[in-house]
């Protein structure tokens, strides 16, 4: 499969080496390249990383994938660079544009039989889990302007998710 994301740093650097700077975005945290031979056009963009525990250099692919595109890349994937690419971009596009994932992500994870799965899809599942912020209760829906019973309503959403994602998690340790 070609890749959607490169999270590695030589893999990123090699990549640049190939591509051509055609741009930033206007605060710059954007950069925009393009390969001349493969007429594929990349951007690079920094995410947080509280499983890596640092901010990550992700070159990803244009045009970005849907966010249904990217619950299915997540868990199915054998490149160790979508995954992480991935389950940063679905959570990177619900902070910035509102898009809501985790409902289906969890969904989708819940559907995998932990008990045959390989170490390397573990490691995939805690990666996702993780990176995509599933396993936090914290509530990002606006509370401003909804009555407490709404505002409650949201909390509860992704408490639910979250001790779902932690259930996960403790059968992945066993």
């Amino acid at each position: 499969m070609h890749p959607f994301f490169i999270c590695n740093k030589e893999e990123i650097e090699s990549k640049l080496t190939i591509l051509c700077w055609s741009g930033k975005s206007e605060d710059g945290s954007e950069h925009y390249y393009y390969d001349i031979k493969s007429k594929e056009e990349w951007v690079l963009v920094h995410y947080e990383s509280e499983f890596q525990g640092k901010n990550l250099r992700v070159l990803k692919r244009i045009p970005e994938l849907s966010t249904n595109e990217l619950i299915e890349v997540a868990p199915t994937s054998l490149d160790i660079n979508n995954i992480n690419g991935a389950a940063l971009e679905l959570y990177q596009k619900e902070e910035s544009k509102k898009e809501e994932f985790r409902d289906k992500l969890i969904r989708r994870l819940l559907q995998i039989d932990i008990s045959t799965i390989t170490p390397f899809e573990k490691e995939s599942l805690e990666i996702i889990i993780y990176e995509s912020s599933l396993y936090d209760a914290t509530n990002r829906r606006g509370i401003l302007g909804k009555h407490f019973t709404e505002i409650e309503k949201d909390a509860d959403y992704f408490k639910t998710i979250s001790v779902e994602a932690k259930i996960i998690l403790a059968r992945l340790k066993k």
